[in-house]
């Protein structure tokens, strides 16, 4: 009882020094739908600490195997069909569809046009530098450098490289969903019971499909399996 009455006296002396401060949770996606399938568990359990949530896309994704998939449906159905730039351009309007479910305000997303397929390390630890700059004493959170994507992994090493060289900030490692069963994780962040819809939303942000207001479901032509797990799972997997 004593040790709980000197806790809370010196919370309650130091509450002007940010003892109750509200803190900033800073969530790196190499693509768009990694920031629901591998980090949306972990954006809701800040949500629910009442965090402040920042999500960066890194890549706009042009160089998905989805965009050939995509134009052979406009093209069965008698559309269209859309250009490179313009299926980028979906695939952000769907990534922000998604964070949007997700609770994210729009001042807090950013979006960078890294070369989907070839993200490079150094490139990720800049935005990095920039973020932690606009945000500071925020919490980074990026896939895992274990991860064996490529984009993913690079992610991964940048923040791994930030957190060597600037001591005085934290990060977390996620493991990307097709990933769960072969890598290995220290914890777990379920979906919280009240933000199950806004999860399933989110998810949901992937497969709508109407090209007059451009949507293509992408993200379910792309990885539809992935979704499936999610959407099971219900959780982010994350390693320091």
């Amino acid at each position: 009882m004593r040790i709980l009455f000197v806790l809370l006296s010196t919370c309650l002396l130091t509450i002007a020094a940010g003892c109750n401060e509200k803190q900033t949770a800073v969530f790196y996606s190499p693509h768009a739908d990694d920031e629901v399938l591998s980090l949306g568990p972990s954006i809701l359990e800040h949500r629910v600490r009442g965090d402040k949530i920042v999500v960066v896309l890194l890549s706009e994704g042009k160089a998905s195997g989805a965009f050939e998939k995509v134009n052979q449906k406009l093209t069965d159905k008698g559309l269209p069909t859309i250009s490179r730039d313009e299926f980028a351009a979906a695939r952000v309007k769907e990534f922000k569809k998604s964070v949007k479910a997700l609770g994210v305000a729009d001042e807090d997303v950013h979006v960078y046009q890294l070369p989907d397929g070839d993200i490079q390390k150094d490139e990720v630890k800049e935005i990095m530098k920039e973020l932690n700059v606009r945000y500071p004493s925020a919490t980074h959170h990026a896939l895992s450098y274990n991860d064996p994507h490529h984009d993913h992994a690079a992610s991964g090493y940048a923040l791994k490289e930030f957190l060597e060289e600037e001591q005085d900030i934290s990060g977390t490692f996620y493991l990307p969903v097709q990933e769960y069963q072969n890598l290995e994780y220290e914890g777990i962040y379920k979906v919280p019971g009240k933000y199950h819809e806004d999860f399933a939303e989110s998810l949901n942000a992937y497969s709508i499909w109407d090209p007059e207001n451009g949507f293509y479901a992408i993200g379910h032509t792309s990885v539809k399996p992935y979704f499936n797990t999610a959407e099971k799972m219900k959780e982010s997997r994350w390693h320091k």
